[in-house]
């Protein structure tokens, strides 16, 4: 799937009707705002966006994204397994890029590797006026050019020149766990602002990030106290977070 400035609305609209049935509210949402960077979007970032959900990013988040923003680096890169809140920080990337131009963002979005085989999508990157090109899933694409990955290269040339000069940016996502299952080219000096490893939240964190967003509700907070401590000492992800809240 590869999109550009598509607005939620439409994509609520359509979506249900490629996926064969009606979708949780949730799941719709969450697909429809890492898809465009619109101001309903930006909404929802300012919502998702609690720094101690990062604790790995030191002077949080907000800062970082305009660090990230201002950068003259292309790439950024963010590692760690399913759950752990890659996609919500991209939403707040794609929401922040929308606030500063006063108006939705252009994103050239995929999670489907074959689209990438081709040189349509890089060309249409180069050539066009997208904000950003966001890569999820990434894992086979990110691997070392020596193990075999001929996909990467396209990347490590658009990285630099004309999309460097405009500021836009190129944002992949991965579950790959080690940092040298990542090609070095591509996470080098002057070509990466970052590579976060996002990880999940130790028993602690959890719960401070719970008080967080319940946000003086005591019932909601006591509810998913209780299931955040089961378990006892086990890390959480950030979906299980959330979804304790619910």
């Amino acid at each position: 799937m590869n999109t550009d400035r598509i607005r939620c609305s439409e994509v609520r609209e359509r979506l249900p009707l490629y996926m064969g049935g009606d979708l949780d509210p949730d799941v719709l949402e969450g697909v429809a705002a890492h898809l465009a960077g619109c101001g309903e979007c930006s909404k929802m970032a300012d919502d998702a966006l609690h720094d101690c959900a990062y604790p790995e990013i030191k002077g949080g988040v907000r800062a970082f994204i305009a660090r990230y923003l201002a950068a003259p680096e292309t790439v950024l890169v963010l590692q760690g397994p399913p759950g752990t809140g890659k996609t919500r920080l991209i939403r707040a990337i794609l929401g922040e890029i929308s606030r500063r131009k006063g108006e939705e963002a252009e994103c050239l979005y995929t999670g489907d590797m074959k689209a990438l085989e081709g040189d349509a999508l890089f060309v249409k990157f180069i050539t066009g006026t997208h904000d950003a090109f966001v890569v999820e899933d990434a894992d086979h694409l990110l691997k070392p050019r020596s193990d075999g990955n001929e996909h990467l290269h396209r990347f490590l040339t658009i990285a630099d020149g004309v999309v460097r000069s405009q500021g836009r940016k190129i944002i992949f996502s991965t579950n790959l766990p080690n940092v040298g299952d990542l090609d070095e080219a591509l996470i080098r000096p002057g070509r990466c602002f970052a590579r976060i490893h996002v990880r999940a939240l130790t028993s602690a964190e959890a719960q401070v990030l719970a008080a967080e967003i319940a946000a003086g509700d005591a019932e909601k907070l006591a509810r998913a106290s209780l299931t955040l401590a089961a378990g006892q000492g086990a890390r959480r992800s950030l979906a299980e977070v959330y979804s304790a809240l619910r």
